[in-house]
């Protein structure tokens, strides 16, 4: 699992992955941000609406710690590109105050 990545787990939630990529090796979890259906969520400075791989709206508020066994039977969408990538890391700054 790597930062970046949207992920369909086994109980349908689609997540994207916001921890550091390793963490998953060191601390046997991840950190996540849970996604809505696109159009839910307007853009905003707390939410970013993505295009690829998944049409969504990632909003900062929803972070969740995964365990590793949480992906087994998910499965991988893809990456999330780096401009849209750069705008959730602007968000998840805005949120926690950083």
């Amino acid at each position: 699992m790597n930062r970046g990545e949207i992920w369909t787990l086994a109980d349908g939630r689609n997540v994207l992955v916001i921890s550091l990529t390793g963490l998953e090796e060191a601390y046997g979890a991840v950190l996540a941000l849970v996604l809505h259906d696109s159009g839910r969520y307007p853009d905003t400075a707390m939410s970013v609406v993505i295009g690829d791989p998944l049409p969504c709206t990632a909003v900062a508020v929803n972070i969740v710690q995964l365990r590793v066994d949480r992906f087994d039977g998910a499965k991988l969408l893809g990456l999330v590109d780096p401009a849209a990538m750069a705008r959730v890391d602007a968000a998840l700054r805005a949120v926690q105050d950083l």
